[in-house]
C-alpha cells in the first residue's frame, strides 16, 4: 500500500506542479530539479508496487493464501494496470509516447491501483473494469488537456 501511497501522491503533485511551472511557456533549473525528485519517488512507489505483488507470490507458495486471490477479476485488473503503468514508465523514459497522454495514462492506473486495493469486495467483471480503465484514461486525458488549455500559455 505504501507504494501505490507515494504513486498516487508523486503522480498527482508531478502534474499539478509541472502545470504550474509551465504557466510562463518553460521551465527553468530549479523547477526542473523540483520535478525530478518528483519522478524519483514516483519509481521508488512503482519498485513498491511490484515487489508487493512478488510478496503476494511468497504467501501463496507459502500457503498463507490460496491460488484464488489470483483468478479474481479486481487482482487481474490490479496486475494489468501495473503492467500498463510499467510499460507507460519505459516509454515515457525513452520519449516513445507523447507526454501528455503518457501522463494521462500515468495518473490513471496510480489512481486505479489505489481504487482496486481499497475495494476489496467488489464483484464486477474483469470485462468491466478494464472498460471503466479504459474510458477513465480517456476522461482524465480530456480533463488535463482542458487545464492545461486553461493554463499553459502556447508557445
Amino acid at each position: 500500500m505504501a507504494g501505490t501511497a507515494l504513486g498516487v501522491g508523486a503522480s498527482t503533485f508531478l502534474e499539478v506542479f509541472y502545470i504550474q511551472f509551465s504557466k510562463d511557456g518553460k521551465v527553468d533549473i530549479f523547477e526542473h530539479e523540483v520535478l525530478k525528485k518528483l519522478v524519483f519517488i514516483l519509481r521508488f512507489g512503482l519498485l513498491l508496487l511490484v515487489l508487493s505483488g512478488f510478496g503476494l507470490m511468497v504467501l501463496w507458495r507459502l500457503r498463507v493464501m490460496g491460488p484464488d486471490v489470483f483468478f479474481s477479476a479486481r487482482y487481474l485488473t490490479k496486475m494489468s494496470v501495473v503492467l500498463i503503468l510499467l510499460f507507460t514508465a519505459f516509454l515515457m523514459n525513452f520519449r516513445l509516447i507523447n507526454l501528455r497522454i503518457g501522463s494521462a495514462i500515468s495518473i490513471t492506473s496510480w489512481y486505479w491501483a489505489m481504487i482496486l486495493g481499497i475495494w476489496r469486495n467488489a464483484k464486477i467483471s474483469l470485462v468491466l473494469l478494464m472498460t471503466l480503465y479504459v474510458v477513465s484514461i480517456a476522461l482524465v486525458y480530456l480533463l488535463l488537456e482542458f487545464v492545461r488549455s486553461k493554463t499553459i500559455k502556447s508557445k
